[in-house]
């Protein structure tokens, strides 16, 4: 699980505000803002979106390739970030 210091870490490796961070995981501006305050935690299919995010990057991929990712639609976007994440390269 991440902490909220991790949280904060991950959108900022990506270069995304929180409102931007917000719209990639499909949650409001507020939720963002909670979570990287430890004021409550990700859970269910955000918390696994956020996992797969700090994973793409450790996994080597750059901000800007997860960015990317990120204008695509929807379903393609997901199937790519865990691709990164999780995939054997």
């Amino acid at each position: 699980m991440l902490d909220s210091r991790q949280l904060v870490m991950v959108r900022k490796k990506l270069g995304l505000t929180q409102e931007q961070l917000a719209h990639v995981l499909g949650v409001s501006f507020v939720s963002v803002n909670r979570w990287e305050a430890g004021h409550s935690s990700p859970t269910g299919p955000t918390k696994d979106l956020y996992d797969a995010l700090a994973g793409a990057l450790r996994a080597g991929y750059s901000p800007q390739s997860v960015r990317q990712a990120a204008n695509l639609e929807r379903g393609a976007f997901l199937l790519a970030l865990f691709k990164m994440a999780y995939a054997k390269r």
